[in-house]
């Protein structure tokens, strides 16, 4: 189908079905397993219990937010289909799905991505896939302290494990570094002023002697609405230099420069690039775009993101890992798309795991800032 068509019957269905289902499953605390039961919420459908898949555990503890589906574009030849992305396996043949596919015509492609976690790296293991290398990488330098600083680095707010410097950017004529908020502002529970080290605590930084910015803006997290962005900025101190430009060893081993801002649209299949504090330069294509109801796990709890990108690695490795969060994004004119802020470990061609971005003109506008390269 046309794009635009593509779009519309996403919005359309999003409203219809997903959404209706999203708000029945947000009541689970106050009335329990019948909140979950959206048999009335599809026209043509017997019901389905696939939303019900929550363990023994204290209703207190049950998220706001259920995972289900994302839907989204994604591309096909030089035409486009109706992306849906399933977060729990159950889903695969209920129907729900049935009655999107017949909606769209049989003009989808359904993709189980999982659980969706954000890419900060986790204090115990930063991965569910098996145990392999350490996140840890001796003598590598995006984990190591980078005077001037360098996009693609290790940074976190000192309360932080680890997180990624995105890019540099002006506000209010103030030069920040950019980044995630639950990299900079530890998931809206840090305070103007405090410290972002550079490299991160969990790589060996430790303030004062690492402290290279201040928290001085962010995004505020919503546990319960629907977010945008994940992000925020760090004013860099004084004396401490940086390079707005230099994409160091970006593609091949070879130093690539930061040309500017790229389109708003980011098209499925486009080529793109990132350096992250974990798995360093990458490359990877774009599979989706303007996904919607994406539900990412948080220390806060589950949250719920609109109009996101999801990105599959090129090769056998992932795109993004846990401390790849932040991580600027760029396409193939070296010009930047997104931010990452999430990933899963299951998914894409490879079975290495979907990432997910922000749109980076969304994260500028939402910022209040410049770009600067």
């Amino acid at each position: 189908m046309r794009l635009e068509s593509a779009k519309a019957l996403k919005q359309q269905l999003l409203e219809q079905v997903v959404d209706p289902i999203s708000e029945r499953t947000a009541t689970v605390r106050q009335e329990g397993a019948r909140a979950l039961d959206y048999s009335d919420a599809m026209p043509g459908t017997e019901g389905d219990m696939a939303f019900q898949g929550i363990g023994a555990q204290p209703l207190s503890g049950v998220p706001r937010v259920q995972r289900s589906l994302a839907l989204g574009v994604a591309p096909h030849g030089r035409e486009y289909r109706l992306a849906i992305r399933l977060q729990r396996v159950a889903l695969r043949a209920s129907p729900m799905v049935e009655h999107l596919n017949r909606q769209a015509k049989g003009e989808v492609d359904v993709r189980l991505v999982g659980r969706i976690d954000k890419r900060a790296r986790r204090p115990r293991t930063a991965s569910r896939r098996k145990p392999g290398a350490s996140t840890r990488i001796a003598g590598v330098w995006f984990q190591q302290n980078s005077r001037p600083l360098l996009i693609g680095v290790s940074i976190g707010h000192v309360d932080v494990t680890a997180g990624t410097l995105g890019a540099f950017v002006k506000r209010g004529g103030v030069t920040c570094v950019l980044s995630n908020n639950h990299v900079l502002a530890a998931e809206d529970q840090a305070s103007a002023g405090d410290v972002i080290l550079q490299r991160a605590a969990f790589d060996g930084g430790r303030a004062p002697k690492d402290a290279v910015a201040t928290l001085v803006s962010w995004v505020r997290l919503k546990p319960r609405g629907t977010n945008l962005v994940d992000a925020a900025l760090g004013a860099i101190k004084d004396g401490v230099g940086h390079d707005a430009r230099r994409l160091r060893e970006l593609v091949n081993g070879k130093d690539r420069t930061l040309t500017g801002l790229g389109p708003e649209l980011v098209d499925a299949g486009d080529s793109v690039f990132k350096i992250g504090r974990t798995t360093g330069p990458t490359m990877g294509r774009v599979t989706a775009f303007d996904l919607d109801n994406v539900v990412v796990n948080y220390e806060v709890g589950n949250l719920r993101f609109d109009g996101q990108m999801e990105i599959e690695g090129v090769g056998t490795k992932p795109f993004s890992d846990g401390g790849d969060s932040g991580s600027l994004i760029v396409n193939s004119a070296m010009k930047a798309v997104g931010l990452l802020f999430a990933g899963s470990d299951t998914g894409g061609r490879n079975g290495a795991g979907l990432t997910y971005a922000n749109p980076i003109h969304r994260v500028l506008k939402d910022v209040k800032a410049t770009l600067l390269f």
